[in-house]
């Protein structure tokens, strides 16, 4: 029988016992990480593919549905940007700029482990300035983190990518 352990009493002890027994009977949620990589690739590629529809389509609110509220993106020749909010302010800038015209992706990799899938590609962005003009193309290479969030969507955690092209100038 159980009297005095180290200074807990009885009913103490018998209620951390009845608490674990408890959490122990209970049913675990879904172990996510768990899941086969091959099972999760649909949902990283269609949410991957959603981002480039919002590019392409250079709609701000689209892309900005697919970001965790943590985002971090470290463009080419530019401060970090961390949080939508950033995000948003330097996309919408962006937009006073320029126009997508045409954006390929090539040689795409996805690596996933868990609840993080990892995706490097080499694009192709050509950018129309957005007062009309001759439009510019853009080539580089990207590395995105995609986080799987407990409702089951994938969203945009991680960004860098590079240019084989100068900056461009505001037209």
């Amino acid at each position: 029988m159980i009297r005095h352990i180290g200074g807990i009493g009885r009913s103490t002890c018998l209620g951390l016992w009845t608490l674990l027994a408890a959490l122990g009977c209970s049913p675990r949620p879904a172990d996510r990480g768990t899941q086969p990589p091959a099972a999760l690739r649909p949902g990283v590629d269609s949410a991957a593919n959603r981002l480039l529809v919002a590019l392409r389509s250079d709609s701000r609110d689209s892309l900005l549905a697919l970001m965790a509220e943590d985002v971090v993106i470290m463009p080419p020749n530019e401060a970090i940007l961390r949080g939508k909010a950033a995000v948003r302010t330097w996309y919408e800038q962006f937009l006073t700029q320029w126009r997508t015209s045409k954006l390929t992706v090539s040689n795409r990799e996805v690596l996933i482990g868990g609840d993080w899938a990892t995706e490097v590609a080499v694009f192709e962005w050509e950018l129309v300035p957005a007062g009309g003009g001759t439009p510019i193309t853009d080539r580089g290479s990207y590395m995105q983190v995609w986080h799987h969030e407990l409702d089951g969507q994938w969203l945009f955690s991680r960004e860098v990518w590079n240019s084989s092209a100068p900056p461009p100038r505001t037209p």
